[in-house]
């Protein structure tokens, strides 16, 4: 005891240093689990929420179209046409173009200058046909002409594209009497559209001193950048 009793503080200050040096590693230890336990927890959580906004999407998807063909099938109620539901999946990257790429194509019986609508409204028609897609020619495209009427005055007009968001009306009279809003159909003329498909509204129209024909901006009834799925009616 005599000599032990020297090195009695060294041992309490070994312990001591011992123990405070477990209880500080226990406590870094039970931290980091804590931690690591917390960040699973939010990685399952955000899990979950991705999840929950992708079922979202694809409901929306689906409800969007079925209001599409059921709207359309509504407002064609005598028209015997048969119709394929597609999903746009590319688009036309050019300044010069306007197209779209669709998941529809030979397969499913899409051939070339087949009619595509959307919520009942022009869209554009079909350009080229592969086996399992397609391309769509859209209304806004330079090569499009379309005919059609304007429902207000009754003038036979041309739709044409101009390569924006816009069209444009061509021959249409300087005394016809224009206003914005008013809306532009599909024609009969020539039998290749469905007669009376709405395609666009009267945004602007001008008209020049000695020019026999109003230069008109018409916005089509379709956003092609908030729509995902079309209707191509078959010829």
């Amino acid at each position: 005891m005599t000599c032990v009793a020297p090195i009695r503080p060294v041992q309490w200050a070994t312990c001591f240093c011992s123990n405070s040096a477990s209880n500080f590693f226990d406590k870094i230890i039970s931290a980091w689990q804590d931690a690591h336990g917390k960040k699973q927890l939010e990685d399952q959580v955000t899990q979950f929420k991705n999840k929950v906004v992708e079922q979202q999407d694809t409901i929306y998807k689906l409800q969007n179209k079925l209001h599409t063909l059921s709207k359309f099938q509504t407002e064609n109620k005598n028209t015997k046409t048969k119709l394929i539901p597609a999903d746009i999946i590319g688009y036309d990257t050019s300044n010069l173009r306007k197209s779209i790429i669709i998941n529809a194509g030979s397969k499913h019986g899409v051939k070339p200058d087949d009619i595509v609508v959307s919520n009942n409204a022009l869209v554009g028609k079909i350009t080229l046909v592969s086996g399992g897609n397609s391309v769509v020619q859209l209304i806004t495209d330079p090569a499009s002409r379309i005919p059609g009427r304007i429902v207000q005055t009754r003038e036979q007009v041309i739709v044409e594209g101009d390569a924006t968001v816009f069209c444009k009306l061509k021959y249409v009279p300087r005394w016809a009497k224009l206003k914005t809003g008013d809306d532009i159909v599909s024609s009969d003329i020539g039998g290749f559209y469905p007669s009376s498909l709405p395609i666009a509204t009267v945004m602007e129209n001008k008209t020049k001193d000695g020019d026999l024909f109003q230069s008109v901006k018409v916005l089509p009834k379709v956003n092609i950048s908030r729509i995902e799925s079309v209707l191509v009616v078959l010829n």
